[in-house]
């Protein structure tokens, strides 16, 4: 694999989230992305309401306050700079620089009282990404992932893909799952880059290059077992989805029209969305794209309303807008949310700290009941007083609204039995 580097972001913590394009090269013998299609051996079942996810991941934890859960009534040293304004629905109110999100909000749901343990950025990812708190032992596998085990292929699309790459590792993997799990990683603005071929290898090449790996095939199933039978269908998969003209059409951006590209805004993130559009149109039943830079300790409010707020008001608005136009958003769950809240008080940096006891997570579509708010923060946006929702329920709710039993029992390689979330129920009136 080449890792082409495009940028990072460093949280407090000081781990660097590079934004990079892993491109898919070809060995002599074979396809170095084969070993995505071992997946086609586990069973698959039906999604349920929605067909498809999209998660926007909002890497650092985006403040609550800021956002969806503002607070103008608290004292000046915890509600802000910012406003709130009205939404299409009375009596929602949000942040005045979400004005075209804002437009929306008849088609999602802010739960407002999403509460965690978890303060650290590592432990808080892979818990809101999994619905599991760390665990030495054993490592998690993601909605992505599970999704991924759960519906195998649909015709020669991969069905977890990451924009521009997986959320911290290990938190948007497979954890004990195998794997060929993991999602596919793409480049918002680079169309078919893991689907190109090398400059230096032409298709003639290439088929010249699958008909002696079949060979050698050949030769060593003689020699040793079936083993690589089952082999010769993953390189097949590989094989389809490189050459495939469905897979370089969608992963085309292209093809889009200008106006279109620009409504989602010419940021990585905006075109991180419309990317995600076009890959759920194709048959890809997961998306994660993912959005640095909310780790806001210092100068929040200039970040937020020079930086952060612009790009996801553009690319938020024009995928809710997108989808319902095509008659996706039914089928569609859209999940915005990042690891944690921000402190009510603001520091004497003019930023806000690690606050996991209340933040807000925002969902649309799928089955998603639009045009409300769960639950309701005391008046300083500290602490759950209706609803709380423990990070099981959401968990438990994302899988429900795919059709997947939360409860279900997976095993890990050791052979323990293990439910995908434990204790966590559907949250009351989201659907």
């Amino acid at each position: 694999m080449l890792d082409i580097t495009t940028g990072y972001h460093k949280d407090c913590e000081g781990f660097s989230r590079r934004d990079f394009i892993r491109v898919g090269a070809l060995t002599t013998l074979g396809l170095t992305m084969a070993d995505w299609f071992r997946m086609k051996a586990a069973g698959a079942t039906d999604l349920g309401k929605a067909k498809a996810c999209i998660l926007l991941w909002m890497a650092g934890g985006p403040s609550h306050l800021d956002t969806w859960d503002l607070h103008p009534e608290a004292g000046e040293e915890f509600r802000g700079e910012f406003k709130p304004i009205t939404t299409n629905v009375p009596g929602i109110e949000i942040c005045e620089h979400l004005s075209r999100v804002a437009q929306h909000a008849d088609k999602f749901c802010i739960i407002r009282t999403i509460t965690s343990p978890e303060g650290s950025h590592q432990r808080a990812t892979n818990y809101m990404n999994t619905g599991n708190r760390d665990n030495p032992a054993l490592t998690f596998p993601s909605y992505g992932s599970v999704v991924a085990k759960e519906t195998g292929f649909s015709g020669p699309m991969p069905p977890y893909v990451a924009i521009p790459d997986m959320i911290r590792a290990p938190a948007g993997g497979a954890g004990y799952l195998s794997a060929m799990y993991n999602p596919f990683t793409a480049d918002p603005n680079g169309g078919v880059r893991d689907l190109r071929l090398p400059a230096n290898l032409s298709e003639e090449r290439l088929h010249r290059r699958r008909s002696l790996l079949k060979m050698v095939d050949e030769w060593q199933r003689m020699a040793e077992s079936d083993t690589l039978m089952t082999l010769d269908t993953f390189y097949q998969k590989a094989y389809d989805l490189v050459t495939s003209p469905q897979a370089k059409k969608a992963f085309n951006m292209n093809a889009e029209a200008d106006a279109v590209r620009d409504a989602y805004g010419r940021t990585p993130f905006g075109q991180g969305c419309l990317l995600a559009r076009r890959l759920v149109e194709a048959g890809v039943r997961f998306v994660t794209v993912s959005f640095g830079g909310w780790d806001t300790h210092n100068q929040n409010f200039q970040n937020l309303k020079t930086r952060q707020l612009p790009v996801v008001d553009m690319a938020m608005s024009a995928l809710l807008k997108d989808l319902h136009e095509r008659g996706l958003l039914a089928t569609t769950l859209v999940i915005w949310m990042g690891e944690f809240g921000r402190t009510p008080r603001i520091n004497r940096n003019a930023g806000r700290d690690h606050w996991p006891y209340a933040q807000s997570v925002v969902m649309a579509g799928g089955g998603v009941r639009g045009g409300q708010v769960i639950g309701k923060t005391n008046e300083r946006g500290e602490v759950p007083i209706e609803q709380p929702v423990k990070v099981e329920d959401m968990a438990a709710s994302i899988y429900h609204l795919l059709g997947i039993d939360p409860e279900k029992e997976y095993r890990t390689p050791s052979g323990r039995p293990i439910r995908l979330v434990t204790g966590g129920t559907l949250i009351s009136g989201l659907v």
